[in-house]
């Protein structure tokens, strides 16, 4: 179910009326939640329901096993998360590259002698792929392995586990949240009776009211606006044809795809935080201006950072880490299986190697910039702060445009395409199509929402905290409709349901 349709707006505003008749404080809201959970996942892939059903169990059986006292005997309780994490793994690796391996072996066979179809007697893949299984799992994955980690942590309920895996904001593509986010937030004993109590609830509400829908409408003009602009007027049309184009409107189809999968994926990220604060319960912010970063280092920790925080948590410092091993094979490695996440594709296996040799690169360079001499270069720019600028702009440039080149991976059909139009821009011709002027505006607005989007946020977000309650209501009528007016007829899937 696409949170940019009718069909989501009336079951949300159902979940909506049920929890503002019941209030927060009633302790029983996380079980109203599972159902709203299950019958949200049912409407987008019914069928799939066991398995989710059963990711959960194995989750909460594992963290049962490895918190019991009687049970808590190291080799047992290693091998129970070993038996945990196999399991999942297995199933994200079936579900996700069982053709990869079915076309492998055909070839295989061929070389061989021996000609058969192997694919042709499974399902259709868009069929068989469960909706938000990476994350689900990944979600998971995280409460067992904490629990395991510490054993203080208690070890909850099947019926909490599976409120927690199926989170319905989150299910489908994140951001991926941990127990210690999610559960802290469900009242334990009743609302006290204190009148300040609830003066100060009815003003958390209220707040929570404010930036939740802020959040709604900033999400939706990231993707109903903006990437479903430059996805029907420059980037789907070049990556499908990059030869018809002059190199200048490949450059500009490569920024508006950098564009374009930052506002569907922050954008959907801003409608599941949103939905959530509606809700009550705050989900963790996972975008933070990537494009404004420095450095490779500086944009996994601005981009998708619930997925590279979990990376490093649950694989890296899996792997060793910092500890033991070289700490940069770890983190190459680490950023390979991140790309590999995506898919089984030779281009996401480039994207993902090439950003692991980037970060390894920066932090090469960070050692040996800390045992530069004395009167060393960050000093003198550090009394220059021309240079300085000029040395942070160098920084941002060389950052943002290796981003940007490695989307060519990410998006075209295979690698053959992307090293095609990287070809295409490299050739500087003016033969070809050309491109809308309004692309590179919708470009520039992208990023000037990356510098300044937090004071408009703020601002939006105080005028409905304080705003009169007909007068919010207006308001956001007249946003949401200025945005349905400018967006297209019908809205393409969010870019990363496909993960």
């Amino acid at each position: 179910m696409n949170f940019v349709t009718l069909d989501f707006a009336l079951f949300f505003l159902a979940v909506l009326c049920v929890f503002s008749l019941v209030g927060r404080s009633f302790k029983g809201h996380r079980y109203l939640l599972l159902g709203f959970n299950i019958a949200f996942y049912a409407c987008a892939g019914v069928r799939f329901l066991p398995l989710l059903f059963f990711v959960a169990f194995v989750n909460w059986l594992c963290a049962r096993l490895t918190n019991s006292q009687p049970l808590r005997k190291h080799g047992f309780r290693r091998c129970v998360i070993t038996i945990a994490a196999a399991v999942q793994i297995f199933l994200l690796a079936f579900y996700k590259y069982y053709e990869f391996f079915i076309l492998n072996t055909e070839k295989l066979l061929s070389l061989a002698g021996v000609r058969c179809s192997l694919i042709g007697l499974l399902p259709d893949t868009d069929i068989l792929l469960p909706v938000g299984l990476s994350f689900y799992i990944f979600q998971g994955l995280s409460y067992a392995v904490d629990r395991y980690r510490d054993t203080g942590l208690k070890a909850l309920g099947y019926a909490d586990v599976l409120t927690f895996v199926s989170f319905f904001p989150t299910v489908l593509a994140g951001p991926i949240m941990r127990s210690s986010q999610f559960f802290p937030q469900f009242a334990e004993d009743p609302a006290p009776a204190d009148p300040e109590y609830k003066k100060l609830e009815k003003a958390c509400i209220n707040r929570d009211i404010a930036e939740g829908f802020t959040y709604i409408l900033s999400g939706l003009f990231k993707k109903v606006v903006l990437a479903s602009y430059l996805s029907e007027h420059i980037v789907r049309d070049v990556f499908q044809s990059p030869e018809f184009y002059s190199s200048e409107t490949v450059l500009i189809a490569m920024y508006a795809y950098a564009m374009q999968i930052f506002c569907d994926f922050s954008g959907y990220t801003d409608l599941a935080m949103g939905i959530g604060r509606l809700m009550g319960i705050q989900v963790p912010q996972n975008f933070k201006a990537p494009y404004l970063a420095a450095s490779l280092q500086d944009f996994w920790h601005r981009w998708h950072i619930s997925l590279s925080t979990w990376l490093r948590d649950y694989l890296y410092i899996s792997l060793g880490g910092n500890r033991s091993g070289n700490k940069y094979c770890n983190l190459f490695v680490t950023m390979t299986l991140g790309g590999l996440w995506h898919g089984a594709h030779l281009r996401f296996l480039i994207w993902g190697m090439a950003h692991g040799a980037g970060l390894v690169v920066c932090h090469m360079w960070k050692s040996v910039w800390k045992k530069l001499p004395l009167l060393s270069l960050s000093e003198k720019l550090g009394n220059n702060k021309a240079a300085a600028a000029l040395y942070t702009f160098f920084c941002w440039f060389l950052t943002f445009h290796t981003v940007c080149v490695l989307w060519l991976f990410f998006r075209a059909d295979d690698t053959a395409s992307a090293l095609a139009m990287l070809q295409k821009i490299l050739e500087f011709t003016a033969e070809g199509d050309g491109y809308s002027l309004l692309v590179p505006a919708a470009v520039l607005v992208t990023m000037f929402m990356q510098k300044f989007g937090a004071y408009g946020f703020d601002g939006l977000a105080f005028v409905l905290e304080k705003a009169w309650l007909p007068v919010k209501i207006v308001i956001i009528s007249l946003f949401a409709a200025v945005i349905l007016k400018l967006g297209p007829d019908g809205v393409l899937p969010f870019i990363y349901f496909q993960f």
